[in-house]
């Protein structure tokens, strides 16, 4: 920039020495015809002296000639209309009565005239006593010819002026220019510090450039919080998500979709080249969606295609999938449970309207349909109750579950003697929890029922109670135990470790599924633990689960 500054300064200083020349020159050549017309009218005196006496025509043609020759300047004889009797620069009769100088000297007496008729010339036009017009006429020094000598003698103060004005220049440049570079190395270095200046002429644009400071690093500092924010959702997504262009070209991915596709950093996804459903997806660009199951657990792939970029969301389905599951399974025992007592119950309806059954065994039929109808009904009840679960809204109590263990754990003395079990009760006094009969009774029975129907002949059945802070109920038996892959099953509505202990048994799978549901909603730690034929225990914390 000083180096433009410079240069300019250069340029204009002998653009100005130039222009003061010309004007030189110029007003040199306006003396000059200045003094070429003062010089015209001495000789025109000094012609009419000569021409007093001049008598012929002749004479005067050879007075012009010799009075050139002396003076050096252009002596015409004319009449008074103008036309040349006497020439000593041509011929006569040459009409000279259009020019400016003829015309005003006929109408005035003089008139005078500068070129461009016989080029940079100075001309005088006058009447004499005789009636006629003399026209004298000298060269004048040119434009050109007068800067041509001007030049020379301004060459030098040029040059010094150039000197002076580079000169000027440079220290100018240099004062003007130090507080803007010295501002140019505080910007550089700045790095968002407040930046300041001893100019005052650069005090507004400093204030603004700090102002764009101020505002620029808070919206670095909104943008970075922003990433950090949209960084810290993504890589706490459950549900995977990948921006991507091709199967080598990501744009965006976070950890949990790196985790299930095992992408690598700057790595082409492996699935979307090897996995041909996907590949297929992938080349047809039309939104679809596949499942896949991974380390277990069931995933749903959605993909979605748009012109900056196609996303793949990854959505983990394993609960949707157990529920629909669940569900099949649901409609499928409901089914099952519901259609052997009205099956029993049709058949020995039709076989006594056709008369079928024979007298005795009429009673039987009887028994037996009103047997299944207690059992149809039963069921009804339990997912009657299972469904109500949800919609109970009642408020809880202090139940005093000691004393209610002692009123609930009689009444299943009979099966229990029927199965020749040794039942053990350990339950501490006062042991109290908030909830309400009701539930805790549905428990307890639902527990209880399954350690007999699923104990074996002669084996033990204890029922445990502990209080403290933090009050625990378990539930022991030496029965035919849970398999291992049967355990995260058990508290299915309507399944069974046994199916044997279906149909007549009285076990609808729903004992378990109820205890579940209830523990959930009173938010109790239910667990379980069991060894095939060994034996199962249940146990329930009464205290909120962590």
């Amino acid at each position: 920039m000083k180096r433009k500054i410079i240069f300019a300064a250069l340029g204009i200083s002998l653009a100005a020495a130039l222009f003061s020349s010309m004007i030189a020159a110029a007003a040199c050549r306006s003396e000059a015809a200045a003094q070429v017309g003062r010089a015209l009218s001495g000789y025109m005196n000094i012609f009419e002296e000569q021409l007093a006496g001049a008598e012929s025509e002749g004479s005067l043609q050879a007075l012009a000639e010799d009075f050139a020759a002396e003076t050096g300047v252009r002596v015409t004889l004319l009449s008074a209309d103008g036309i040349a009797v006497a020439d000593s620069g041509g011929e006569a009769g040459e009409d000279f009565s259009g020019r400016e100088e003829v015309a005003a000297a006929v109408e005035t007496g003089e008139g005078r005239a500068e070129g461009p008729e016989g080029g940079d010339t100075v001309r005088l036009c006058r009447k004499t006593g005789q009636n006629a017009l003399v026209l004298l006429a000298a060269d004048a020094p040119s434009f050109g010819a007068a800067w041509g000598g001007v030049f020379p003698a301004f060459a030098g103060a040029m040059a010094l002026i150039l000197l002076c004005g580079l000169a000027v220049a440079w220290m100018t440049a240099s004062f003007a220019l130090k507080p803007v570079e010295k501002l140019t190395r505080e910007v550089a270095i700045g790095a968002g510090r407040e930046i300041h200046t001893d100019a005052p002429p650069l005090q507004p644009l400093v204030k603004m450039l700090n102002e764009m400071n101020a505002d620029l690093e808070s919206k670095v500092a909104k943008m970075k919080e922003d990433r950090s924010i949209e960084k810290l959702i993504l890589n706490s997504m459950e549900h995977g998500i990948v921006i991507f262009r091709s199967a080598s070209d990501v744009i965006l991915i976070n950890r949990t979709a790196e985790r299930l596709l095992d992408y690598e950093k700057n790595e082409p996804i492996r699935c979307f080249s090897e996995d041909r459903e996907i590949a297929a997806i992938l080349e047809e660009g039309e939104a679809a969606s596949v499942s896949r199951r991974i380390e277990g657990r069931d995933y749903s792939f959605r993909f979605t295609f748009k012109k900056q970029g196609s996303v793949l969301l990854i959505t983990d389905v394993t609960e949707t999938v157990a529920a629909a599951r669940s569900k099949n399974d649901f409609i499928a025992n409901v089914t099952h449970e519901m259609n052997t007592p009205l099956t029993s119950i049709r058949g020995f309806a039709e076989l006594i309207a056709a008369d079928g059954v024979p007298p005795e065994r009429i009673g039987h039929a009887a028994r037996t349909i009103i047997r299944q109808s207690d059992r149809l009904s039963a069921l009804i009840r339990r997912i009657i109750n299972f469904s109500a679960i949800d919609s109970d809204a009642l408020p809880d109590y202090e139940v005093d579950l000691s004393a209610l263990l002692g009123e609930v754990l009689p009444s299943f003395e009979p099966r229990i003697a029927e199965k020749k079990i040794a039942f053990t009760q350990e339950v501490e006094e006062g042991v109290k929890v908030m909830s309400r009969r009701e539930r805790l009774i549905e428990i307890v029975n639902n527990l209880v029922s399954n350690g007999i129907r699923y104990n074996k002949e002669g084996g033990t059945l204890t029922v445990r109670l502990t209080g403290g802070a933090h009050p625990v109920l378990c539930v022991r038996d030496t029965g035919v135990g849970i398999a291992e892959e049967d355990k995260t099953r058990i508290f299915d509505r309507f399944y069974t470790v046994d199916k044997s202990h279906g149909g007549e048994g009285g076990g609808f799978g729903l004992g378990l599924a109820i205890v579940k549901k209830l523990c959930l909603r009173a938010g109790w730690k239910l667990s379980v633990e069991s060894t095939l034929g060994e034996g199962t225990e249940f146990k329930i914390e009464f205290a909120p689960e962590k």
